[in-house]
């Protein structure tokens, strides 16, 4: 339909370059002989031409609006596939996960997910791509309750026990395993986990520089060995005092704990 719309859009232009053309020499000619005559043919001429090429602009632009429009629907499908197979995968695991799972939650047919991504395991990377691509972006490497001038452990305990509840702490969890047990494709998601640590990294580092300029010391520039060994440790607790809660229950308090243990890590 596309390529029957492209030559339709062609043989319009040419046709009104050609009326234009004809109307030059028709119109000379006409002209000559008998003057209104030729006024009469130039100007009709010149209006088909006008009308063609109008024919013409809006054949491009109706098509530019459906191609658009095409690109959108083509869009969101593949962003409820994503956001469906990112919830599936973090509750079933890669393995237990179906791809009619996946369609299923979205409400999309079977087709669908393998019209966009093929196969089940160029979905789980997709989803993968998406979710380290997110945690890669240094403007979300902020951690909750944790500024320049401190930590507030009431805040730190608050977030940390929201993200029990949060799927995308057992997707994390999820795609480390993957990594794991498919080492042939470790490599790409391993990369974009050493970025997302290097973001929290730069943040850490900001925070210690803020802290040293508050205390009146001389910051050290760039990031230090102690400010990577900090970021582990906060990578650790963000995500085992989680799960500590899910696992140990409220008489653990592990969120509180781990708010206390980070509030040490960057005192």
């Amino acid at each position: 339909m596309a390529d029957d719309r492209d030559r339709l859009t062609a043989a319009s232009r040419a046709l009104a370059d050609a009326a234009t053309q004809l109307t030059r020499a028709l119109g000379a000619q006409a002209r000559q002989s008998v003057p209104d005559v030729g006024d009469a043919v130039a100007q009709g001429l010149r209006e088909v031409a006008r009308e063609l090429a109008d024919v013409s602009e809006s054949l491009t632009g109706a098509a530019a609006a459906t191609d658009d429009r095409r690109r959108r629907k083509v869009d969101r499908t593949r962003a409820d596939l994503l956001d469906s197979a990112a919830r599936v995968f973090a509750a079933q695991g890669y393995e237990g996960a179906s791809v009619d799972d996946v369609a299923a939650q979205a409400g999309y047919t079977k087709g669908a997910v393998y019209a966009h991504f093929g196969s089940k395991r160029e979905l789980f990377l997709a989803v993968a791509r998406a979710h380290l691509a997110a945690a890669g972006d240094p403007a979300t490497h902020t951690v909750p309750g944790v500024g320049p001038d401190g930590v507030d452990v009431d805040a730190l305990t608050a977030a940390l026990a929201r993200s029990a509840d949060d799927p995308r702490l057992l997707l994390s969890l999820e795609l480390l395993a993957y990594a794991l047990r498919h080492p042939d494709e470790s490599g790409e998601l391993a990369a974009v986990h050493a970025r997302a640590f290097d973001a929290l990294t730069d943040h850490v580092a900001d925070l210690r520089r803020a802290r040293d300029a508050r205390d009146g010391r001389e910051p050290d520039p760039g990031t230090t060995q102690d400010d990577r060994d900090t970021t582990l440790g906060i990578v650790a607790v963000l995500n085992v005092a989680p799960l500590g809660s899910r696992l140990l229950g409220a008489a653990h308090d592990t969120p509180a704990a781990g708010a206390r243990l980070v509030a040490r890590l960057l005192g």
